[in-house]
């Protein structure tokens, strides 16, 4: 029987995939426990080498390794910033492989942010790589860990290079979808860094879970951009959100730090080697995150 370790078990992403698979193949692993797990899980910081060998006897009977834990921060300060995303997404990794003896086989959540800014769009996985935050660096730098572990060990490795995932509902994501629709619900503005034009090909969160699922099934070894089908400027998203709440509020424009540029991959390779096909329009991931936000209680009820 395979045995399936997700990390990052207790996160958003990590809390609805755990419920895609049999509760008796998998095991749960994250800092915190945030609800009472009907299977194996281990509450444990990755980053501590010494206590993770403590759980050696189930490691051993871990054959997949869905890789979600992360630190998620975009942040410029290297110095700030990069301590925390290097333990995490390299540290924590190696820690983490010298602990899983029968692996067979990895599925890793990287980023689309490890290309840095885009030569042209849409962007295929060989664009090249240079990531211009810690976080990407250390993304870019875990992909070619694990790639070097894999071929040393003869395992399967799928590296899933994600678009912005939105439809997540919680009050600390701070990305433009989520952030958008809190201040309309709440009838503020919504502010948008520079134009408003650039163009993102976000994805919903439950095609996000289907790449995953999809990796562990097809074992195709290789990195895949998994991104939506469609790619809308921020202004058309407030727009379909106005819409969706039968609102009218118009955003505030504040000036860019950075040079504006849009963000499209293409999905194209993952449609024809995974057989993954994202399913939801921005316009129906929308509808699907309001609801989320009223179901949930957060911003003004509709």
């Amino acid at each position: 029987m395979n045995n399936i370790l997700i990390t990052g078990a207790s996160g958003q992403i990590g809390k609805i995939l755990v419920k895609k698979f049999n509760k008796n193949k998998i095991i749960g692993l994250d800092i915190i426990q945030s609800q009472k797990a009907n299977f194996p899980f281990i509450e444990i910081d990755l980053k501590n080498g010494k206590k993770l060998k403590r759980w050696k006897k189930i490691l051993e009977e871990v054959n997949i390794l869905i890789h979600l834990a992360s630190t998620v921060n975009s942040s410029q300060d290297i110095i700030k910033d990069g301590i925390d995303s290097i333990d995490l997404n390299i540290h924590a990794t190696l820690n983490l492989l010298q602990n899983l003896p029968n692996l067979k086989q990895i599925s890793f959540a990287s980023s689309y942010m490890v290309y840095g800014t885009p030569k042209k769009n849409p962007v295929l996985e060989s664009h090249s790589t240079n990531p211009e935050n810690t976080y990407a660096a250390s993304k870019l730098l875990t992909e070619k860990i694990l790639r070097v572990y894999s071929e040393k060990m003869k395992i399967n490795f799928t590296i899933l290079r994600f678009m912005g995932i939105y439809g997540i509902v919680s009050p600390y994501i701070k990305q433009a979808i989520p952030s958008f629709i809190e201040k309309i619900m709440k009838n503020e503005n919504p502010i948008i860094f520079g134009s408003g034009k650039v163009k993102r090909n976000h994805i919903y969160i439950d095609d996000a879970i289907d790449a995953i699922i999809t990796s562990i099934k097809n074992k195709k070894n290789g990195e895949y951009n998994i991104g939506g089908f469609d790619s809308p400027t921020n202004l058309e998203i407030i727009k379909i959100i106005n819409k969706s709440l039968d609102m009218k509020i118009k955003p505030n424009f504040k000036n860019s730090e950075n040079k504006e540029h849009s963000f499209v991959t293409n999905i194209s390779k993952a449609r024809s080697i995974l057989q993954f096909n994202p399913k939801i329009s921005i316009k129906q991931g929308i509808e699907k995150t309001i609801q989320k936000y009223n179901d949930e209680g957060y911003g003004q009820k509709f």
